[in-house]
C-alpha cells in the first residue's frame, strides 16, 4: 500500500514568540500541536485500491498573516499499520545514527523521546501500548546515577501484563545488567573508540553471524562476578545474576579481563548490547544482529498475544514523519519581509535583484596583490583564501561598500542582535537562524526569470537568463560564528566574558555586495555585483586584472613590511601556556573519561601576544595585513582567512574545512583529528604508522561518528555516508588524519524541506572542537578551561544568496580583539583527550600547533 501525503506548511509573520495551536484529527485520534513556523490539522484519509491519500488543511487561532504551500511525500504503508519502536535517547552524541539504522534495517517507525522528558515520563504507559518494542540508546554517565537515566528504571520493572521487547545499548544495556544483578563497574582501561572483535556461540540474536568487530565506546561495564569461573560458566547464568544469560564477551584485553558484549534476560524479552552497532567502524554483523533481535521481539509478541491498543499520537511523531515538517525559515515572498530582510534589501534599490557579473583570465593572480591594487588594504574586507594550496581551489574577497555593506552582529550572553542602528533582544540564538536564511532568500538574483525589456543596459541584457554557475559564491553573508555561540545552539552554560564591556560579537556578519571569486582550477576570475548600475566597478576591476597578473610575481611580504613587522614582534610580550597547567588538566580530563562522563574531550588553551603602544612611532601596532601575507606564504592551508571587520581582525591559516553544501544540496564535512610535526627523520612512512595508531584512530573515529549524527539528524541516515576514512593528509608544517563525512538535502524547492543553514546550526559547535558526547563534554570542558574561547574553534565562512555556503574550523589562527584597550593577539590551540593519551604527548600537541602560528609569524 502506497500512502501520499498533500503536505501544507503555513507561515506567520506575528512575532517569533508567540504561540499557535492547531488541531490534527483522524478518525480515531486527535492531537494538539504547538510551534511559531509550522502547522498541521484536519487530516482525512481516502482509500482507492492499494493506495491512500492523505490530505492535510489548517486551521490556525492566532495568526494575522498566513500563507499555505502545497507539497507531496509518499511513504510506503500507513503509519497506524507500520511497525514502531520507541527509542529513549539519553544525550548521546550517536543517537541519529541508531534511529537510522533502526529505520533502515527494520523498517519501523521510530519515535524519540529523551530521558528527561516529563511528559513522556506521564504518558509512558499509554506510549508503550502504542509501539512495538523500546530501545535505549547509549549515553554518558553511570545507570546507578538517576539523573543519568531519567525514568529508564520504570521500563525493567513493568508488570507481566505491560511486557514488550526492550533493547540496550552501552549506557542502555549497563542499565539491563544493574537492573537484573550485575554490578557496574569502571575498566581498568577505558574502550574509547576502540574496535575488536567479540567472542559469541552463534545464539539467540547472534545466531547465524559470523565475525563480529565491535565499536566501543565505554569506561563501565557490567560485572556478574565471573572472574575466577571456569569456561564454561560465561555463556550461562549465575547465582549472582540468575537472569541474565551471556551472549558475547570481548576477550582481546589482558588489562579488562573478559567484558560482557551482549546478555539477554531469560524470561522476558529483554536484550542488550555493550558495543555501538551503528558505529561506521562496526562490522555488518553488528546490524545484523539488530535484526535478529527485531525478528526474536516480534516473535516473542506473536506468541505472548501481546499487540498495540493504543495509536501513537500528540507530539509523539515518528522521526521520520517529523523530519518533514522542520521550522523552515518564512518564505520572504509570501509574506512582509522583516525588518533586517528589508534593511539588508533596500541597498539594492527598487528594482528585481539582479546579479551584474564578469568573468576574466586569471592566470597567476593572487588575491592579496588583487587586493591590494584595489585600494583595500586597510578596509573593511573579508577575504576566504585557499592560499595556493593544492587542495584549495577558490579565493574569495568580499568588499565592503559605505553606506550599502550591513555588519549583522549577535551576543549570546545577552541575546542581542544588532545591525545599523538598530538593536533586537531575543530569547535565544534559534531566532536569528531564520532572519539570515530570509535575507537570503530575499536575495537570490533573478536573471533567469528577469523580462529582458526591463533591463536598462545592454550588459544587463547580455548577461540576462545567465549565472555564473562555476562561482560558489554570488554574495551573502560573509563572517564567523563563535565557539560560545555554538554552545548556546546546545544548551551549555556559558563561561564567564569580560565585564568591562570589551566582548566582541559571537556572530558578526557582512552582508556583502560586491564580490570577486578566483578559481584556480579554471583560472578564471569572477567580478561580481548585487547593486544596481554597478557596470562601472565590474569593468574597473577587469581592466585591473591584467596588470595584477603581470605584479603577482613580487614578493608577498615586500622586505620593508616584513622588516616592520618583526620590529614590532620583537617588542611584544608573548604568554604561553605552562606545561603544569595544562597537563594537570589532561589528568582532569581522563578522570571524567574513567568515569564515564565522555568519551573524548577537546582540551585548548590560548597563547597571548601583547603589543605595547609606542608614543614615538606612527605605526606601533602589528599590521594584521603585513602579518597575514607573512603567514600565508610560510604556512598555506587550504582554508585560510583575513577578516578586518569593526570589532575584530582574524588572520588564520586552518587545514579544516568544517562544512560546506552546493546549491544542489551536497553537504560535506572534513574533520581532523590526528597531528604528526614535520621534522628532520618524520617521513611519510613513519608519519602514517603513528597516524594508524589506536589512540589516533579512536580520536577521528569518534568525531566521524558524532558528525553522522549531526548530519542525518536533517538530510536522514539514508542520505549519509562516509566517503574517506581516516586518511592521512600532507600539509606544510604537518601530516594529519582527516575524515570526510557527506550527505544529500531533499531539493529545496519542496515545502519546508531543510537548508544548509539548518545543517549548519545542527551540528555548531564543531565536534572536532568538542568531544563526545558533545553537550556533556562542553559542559565539561567550560568547567576545566574557565575561559570563553571565542572565535577560536568556531566557524567562519559564507552564506551565498544562491544557497551555497562554506565554512572552516577556526584553529592555526590569531584574533586581536579591537575593543579592548591594549593591543592583544590571541592564538587558541589543544588536542583530543583520550583514555590513551598522556599529559605529556598532548601538551606536545598543543605547542606544535601553536608554534605553527608562532613560528609562521615570526619567519
Amino acid at each position: 500500500m502506497v500512502l501520499t501525503f498533500f503536505i501544507v506548511h503555513l507561515y506567520s509573520d506575528s512575532a517569533t514568540n508567540s504561540e499557535f495551536s492547531s488541531t490534527v484529527s483522524t478518525a480515531s485520534n486527535t492531537r494538539q500541536l504547538h510551534s511559531s513556523t509550522l502547522y498541521l490539522a484536519n487530516i482525512s484519509v481516502a482509500s482507492s485500491g492499494s493506495s491512500s491519500r492523505l490530505c492535510f488543511d489548517f486551521h490556525l487561532t492566532r495568526s494575522s498573516h498566513t500563507t499555505i504551500i502545497m507539497g507531496s511525500v509518499t511513504i510506503t504503508t500507513p503509519l497506524d499499520e507500520q511497525l514502531s519502536i520507541l527509542y529513549v535517547d539519553c544525550f548521546d552524541s550517536f543517537t541519529n545514527n541508531i534511529i537510522g539504522l533502526l529505520e533502515e534495517r527494520l523498517g519501523a517507525n521510530v519515535i524519540m523521546v529523551r530521558i528527561d522528558d516529563k511528559q513522556a515520563d506521564r504518558d509512558l504507559h499509554t506510549l508503550l501500548r502504542a509501539v512495538d518494542g523500546v530501545v535505549i540508546g547509549p549515553g554518558p554517565g553511570h545507570p546507578g546515577n538517576p539523573q543519568d537515566v531519567g525514568f529508564i528504571n520504570k521500563l525493567w520493572a513493568l508488570s507481566d501484563s505491560e511486557l514488550l521487547p526492550i533493547f540496550g545499548i552501552c549506557l542502555g544495556f549497563q542499565s539491563l545488567c544493574l537492573n537484573h544483578g550485575a554490578d557496574v563497574k569502571k575498566l581498568k582501561s577505558p574502550r574509547h573508540g576502540i574496535v575488536s572483535r567479540s567472542t559469541h556461540q552463534g545464539t539467540d540474536i547472534l545466531k547465524g553471524l559470523g565475525d563480529l568487530d565491535c565499536t566501543q565506546y565505554h569506561s563501565l561495564h557490567a560485572d556478574l562476578e565471573l572472574t575466577e569461573a571456569p569456561a564454561t560458566h560465561f555463556w550461562q547464568p549465575n547465582d549472582v545474576c540468575p537472569n541474565l544469560l551471556p551472549l558475547a564477551w570481548d576477550l582481546s584485553d589482558e588489562n579488562n579481563g573478559p567484558v560482557l558484549m551482549a546478555v539477554r534476560h531469560v524470561t522476558k524479552p529483554f536484550w542488550g548490547c555493550q558495543f555501538h552497532p551503528e558505529s561506521i567502524c562496526t562490522s555488518e554483523a553488528g546490524k545484523d544482529m539488530l535484526m535478529n533481535w527485531w525478528r526474536h521481539a516480534l516473535r516473542w509478541s506473536a506468541n505472548n498475544g501481546r499487540v498495540k491498543t493504543e495509536k501513537l499520537t500528540g507530539r509523539y511523531l515518528p522521526n521520520s514523519f517529523s523530519r518533514l515538517f522542520v521550522d523552515a525559515p518564512v518564505q520572504s515572498h509570501h509574506l512582509k519581509a522583516s525588518h533586517l530582510a528589508q534593511e539588508l534589501r533596500s541597498a539594492a534599490g527598487r528594482d528585481d535583484i539582479f546579479l551584474r557579473w564578469a568573468k576574466y583570465p586569471a592566470q597567476g593572480v593572487t588575491p592579496t596583490v588583487l587586493l591590494e591594487k584595489l585600494g583595500h588594504r586597510d578596509d573593511e574586507v573579508i577575504l576566504l583564501d585557499s592560499q595556493g594550496h593544492n587542495m584549495g581551489r577558490f579565493d574569495i574577497l568580499g568588499l565592503s561598500v559605505p553606506g550599502k555593506t550591513t555588519n549583522v552582529t549577535y551576543s549570546s550572553y545577552d541575546h542581542t542582535l544588532k545591525y545599523g542602528n538598530y538593536t533586537k533582544n531575543f530569547d535565544s540564538i534559534d531566532e536569528c537562524w531564520p532572519l539570515f536564511q530570509e535575507a537570503l532568500d530575499l536575495y537570490y538574483p533573478q536573471n533567469q526569470e528577469i523580462d529582458r525589456s526591463k533591463l536598462r543596459s545592454d550588459m544587463d541584457r547580455f548577461i540576462a537568463g545567465h549565472l555564473p554557475a562555476d562561482s560558489p559564491f554570488w554574495g551573502g553573508f560573509m563572517g564567523y560564528i563563535s565557539y560560545e555561540a555554538g554552545l548556546e545552539t546546545i544548551d551549555v552554560k556559558l563561561p564567564e566574558k569580560a565585564t568591562d564591556g570589551s566582548a566582541i560579537p559571537d556572530i558578526n556578519f557582512a552582508f556583502i555586495h560586491r564580490s570577486i571569486v578566483i578559481d584556480h582550477h579554471t583560472n578564471q576570475i569572477y567580478v561580481q555585483s548585487l547593486l544596481p548600475n554597478d557596470w562601472t566597478w565590474i569593468l574597473r576591476v577587469g581592466s585591473l586584472i591584467d596588470s595584477v597578473s603581470a605584479a603577482s610575481s613580487k614578493p608577498a611580504c615586500p622586505s620593508s613590511e616584513s622588516r616592520l613587522l618583526k620590529d614590532t614582534l620583537a617588542r611584544s610580550t608573548i604568554t604561553r601556556p605552562t606545561g603544569n597547567s595544562y597537563r594537570a588538566q589532561v589528568r582532569d580530563c581522563q578522570d571524567h573519561l574513567r568515569s564515564g562522563d565522555s568519551y573524548e574531550l577537546c582540551l585548548t588553551d590560548e597563547s597571548s601576544i601583547v603589543i605595547p603602544s609606542d608614543a614615538s612611532s606612527d605605526n606601533s601596532s602589528l599590521d594584521a595585513w603585513s602579518l597575514y601575507k607573512k603567514m600565508r606564504l610560510n604556512n598555506p592551508a587550504p582554508h585560510g582567512a583575513y577578516l578586518n571587520l569593526p570589532d575584530v581582525s582574524i588572520v588564520g591559516t586552518s587545514p579544516e574545512r568544517f562544512l560546506s553544501w552546493s546549491r544542489g544540496g551536497h553537504c560535506q564535512f572534513r574533520p581532523i583529528k590526528g597531528t604528526v610535526k614535520k621534522g628532520p627523520g618524520m617521513t611519510h612512512s613513519i608519519a602514517s604508522e603513528i597516524l594508524n595508531s589506536s589512540k589516533e584512530r579512536a580520536e577521528n573515529l569518534m568525531i566521524v561518528d558524532l558528525i553522522r549524527h549531526d548530519l542525518s539528524g536533517v538530510v536522514g541516515a539514508d542520505n549519509t555516508w562516509v566517503s574517506k576514512l581516516m586518511v592521512m593528509e600532507e600539509y606544510e608544517k604537518v601530516y594529519q588524519l582527516v575524515s570526510v563525512i557527506e550527505g544529500q538535502l531533499h531539493p529545496a524547492e519542496l515545502p519546508g524541506a531543510p537548508r544548509g543553514l539548518h545543517v549548519l546550526k545542527n551540528s555548531l559547535p564543531p565536534g572536532s572542537m568538542t568531544g563526545a558526547p558533545k553537550k556533556r563534554s562542553c559542559e565539561i570542558l567550560v568547567d576545566l578551561e574557565k575561559r570563553p574561547r571565542g572565535i577560536y574553534a568556531g566557524v567562519l565562512g559564507y552564506m551565498d544568496v544562491g544557497g551555497a555556503g562554506d565554512f572552516s574550523v577556526v584553529i592555526r589562527t590569531l584574533v586581536r580583539n579591537k575593543l579592548e584597550e591594549q593591543e592583544v593577539w590571541r592564538i587558541g590551540a589543544g588536542g583530543a583527550v583520550t583514555i590513551q593519551s598522556t599529559d605529556e604527548a598532548e601538551f606536545e600537541e598543543m605547542e606544535i600547533k601553536q608554534g605553527s602560528v608562532l613560528e609562521s609569524m615570526m619567519r
